[in-house]
């Protein structure tokens, strides 16, 4: 059984105005070990009670979802995206093809990004990276699917 475990392919594109998909995106160094990660938060729960402290119904609103990875800073390595005091301007979509690129990945077509940049001895300076998701305007928030990477890719 082939997981969907390893070292990622990851790239990144800005949305266009009014959320049109990037035309170029841009190749994300490989990241620090096991700093790649999507974490989701459970949606908040709604009970309706009735007397006696049974529910009579339970809904849940959405998840949220949070992507992020972590770079080195190494010599002559750049930032793939500025910001200004950890900011980035604009809206992002993220593609993540993992080592055995047969299994399914991770498709984001829509999140605001953040970045932090950190040091220790231990690892030197590193940039992190994260993407809250947002809804896209149509499907799922976070897809799940093969991704495969075309020309202009």
């Amino acid at each position: 059984m082939e997981l969907s475990w390893g070292k990622p392919t990851i790239k990144i594109g800005k949305l266009g105005a009014n959320g049109v998909a990037p035309t170029t995106w841009i190749d994300i160094p490989t990241p620090v070990e096991n700093s790649t990660k999507l974490t989701p938060t459970k949606g908040a729960k709604r009970e309706a009670k009735i007397e006696g402290g049974e529910n009579e119904a339970v809904k849940y609103a959405a998840n949220t979802y949070i992507f992020e990875f972590e770079i080195r800073a190494g010599k002559g390595r750049t930032k793939p995206v500025e910001d200004v005091d950890g900011v980035i301007a604009g809206e992002y979509a993220v593609k993540l093809q993992p080592e055995d690129p047969t299994v399914e990945g991770i498709v984001i077509d829509r999140s605001t990004m953040s970045e932090e940049e950190t040091f220790d001895t231990e690892n030197g300076k590193k940039w992190k990276y994260t993407f809250d998701v947002l809804k896209p305007v149509e499907g799922n928030q976070v897809k799940h699917e093969v991704v495969t990477f075309g020309a202009s890719e």
